[in-house]
């Protein structure tokens, strides 16, 4: 199993298909395990890289702060192992947060992105209901199985309508989150980084290609945020995943993959 070693921990990673490189990079709690309707399609196209976030997955746990900052110089450390100059990219939800960071710190190892159902954070983010903020800050302590309690947060990551209709979906994604837990300190370590997360004042450094993506049923990441990046990143592209809640890649898998190789293919 491929890891590699960036300040005294381990980051584990993958690299499918052939191409130009791609760096996925996945959002809170969740490993690379859960690109698993994304993976297979864009594998054929591109070399794709994979990797699991500090704190998640087959990586390091390490009980400490982590920052946006922080796990963007382990994407690049990712990218030096697989002895990759530059990368398209693309980051979901905090993964797009750690794609903004690696954007502005890096440009030269970015050769475009892709941000879904992200946010630029600071005083610019439109905030979820209160609820559902409540509810991500006590999800480390919840009491029941690891199952049960990632089907309490399906409201906050799917639709209701999809919910309802395609429950076996959602049951797939959970049986992959679960593989590998996430322990509470580690899940909690990542929300204090998102929630510290701020490019909101250094959104016109990013001057490539970038595609935003995002759900207008969002529950966790409230749409105007998505509509905001593409406002404030000059030249970009927004694509709205009509109904879709915050995890658009399960609920419009094919759409969302289909429009990402379009945007890709152009450049």
């Amino acid at each position: 199993m491929p890891f590699v070693y960036h300040d005294n921990e381990s980051l584990y990673y993958e690299v499918h298909g052939q191409g130009d490189p791609l760096l996925l990079i996945m959002g809170l709690g969740y490993n690379s395990s859960s690109w698993h309707r994304t993976l297979p399609t864009l594998a054929k196209r591109f070399k794709v890289i994979v990797f699991d976030n500090l704190g998640v997955g087959k990586s390091s746990k390490p009980e400490q702060p982590y920052s946006i900052e922080m796990m963007a110089e382990d994407a690049r450390a990712v990218l030096d192992a697989v002895s990759v100059d530059s990368a398209h990219v693309y980051g979901i939800s905090m993964g797009g947060m750690i794609a903004q960071r690696l954007a502005i710190t890096y440009p030269e190892r970015v050769r475009s992105l892709v941000l879904g159902c992200t946010t630029a954070g600071g005083t610019t983010h439109i905030q979820p209901a209160p609820e559902i903020s409540a509810l991500m800050v006590s999800r480390a302590s919840l009491t029941g199985s690891p199952r049960d309690n990632a089907w309490l947060a399906a409201p906050i990551v799917y639709s209701q309508a999809f919910i309802e209709k395609h429950p076996e979906l959602i049951q797939e994604d959970i049986q992959k989150r679960i593989e590998i837990i996430t322990p509470p300190s580690a899940y909690l370590s990542q929300l204090q980084a998102c929630l510290t997360h701020d490019t909101s004042n250094e959104l016109d450094k990013i001057n490539i290609p970038t595609l935003i993506i995002h759900g207008d049923a969002d529950n966790l990441v409230p749409y105007e945020n998505g509509k905001m990046l593409a406002e404030r990143i000059q030249g970009s592209q927004f694509h709205t995943v009509s109904g879709a809640g915050h995890i658009y890649i399960t609920e419009a898998a094919e759409e969302a993959n289909d429009k990402v190789i379009q945007f890709l293919a152009h450049l």
